[in-house]
């Protein structure tokens, strides 16, 4: 019997709620390439792979201050959820991956929770790194990019809204 056990993989998790349908936020956050268009934290994205969309889609990520990031689909519910295996970290990263949930709160109304599930080598420093550096750093990137995704979906419903308004009121 083994000494060493697995330790559970950190788990970084934030939510927010986005004034905006669900499929108006799922149809923006599952176009994989294009979060290059509302997070600043993604100079540029393109697809490394033929499909776009659910199981066998990938992207690669141009990530100011950090390098290229490599990204494919591990698991898809359509309209609902995603997970994406997050390749080309620092070696100290044994794996990791991350994606969004959504859920419906009200008629124009939904939930986006973001997660990240990282494993660091070199325990015990990489616990203590995860908890301490890693952890509160991730969180606070959630934040930020949920922040950004959420002005980026708001300001195109309400566009939408404006232009349905608009067009009434001229015929």
């Amino acid at each position: 019997r083994s000494l060493i056990t697995r330790r559970a993989p950190m788990h970084v998790q934030r939510s927010i709620e986005i004034d905006a349908p669900i499929e108006e936020v799922w149809n923006k956050i599952s176009n994989l390439a294009d979060i290059q268009n509302w997070t600043a934290t993604v100079n540029e994205s393109h697809f490394h792979t033929d499909v776009q969309r659910g199981p066998g889609a990938g992207r690669t990520c141009d990530v100011p201050g950090f390098g290229t990031l490599v990204e494919n689909v591990l698991e898809w519910k359509e309209g609902e959820s995603f997970r994406l295996s997050l390749e080309g970290l620092p070696a100290f990263v044994k794996e990791a991956s991350g994606g969004w949930q959504l859920e419906i709160v009200g008629i124009n109304r939904t939930r986006a929770t973001t997660f990240i599930d990282m494993q660091t080598r070199f325990w015990p420093v990489g616990a203590l790194m995860e908890k301490f550096l890693l952890g509160p750093k991730f969180g606070k990137t959630i934040e930020g990019v949920q922040a950004e995704f959420k002005t980026f979906v708001e300001k195109d419903a309400a566009a939408t809204v404006e232009d349905s308004v608009t067009t009434r009121a001229v015929a």
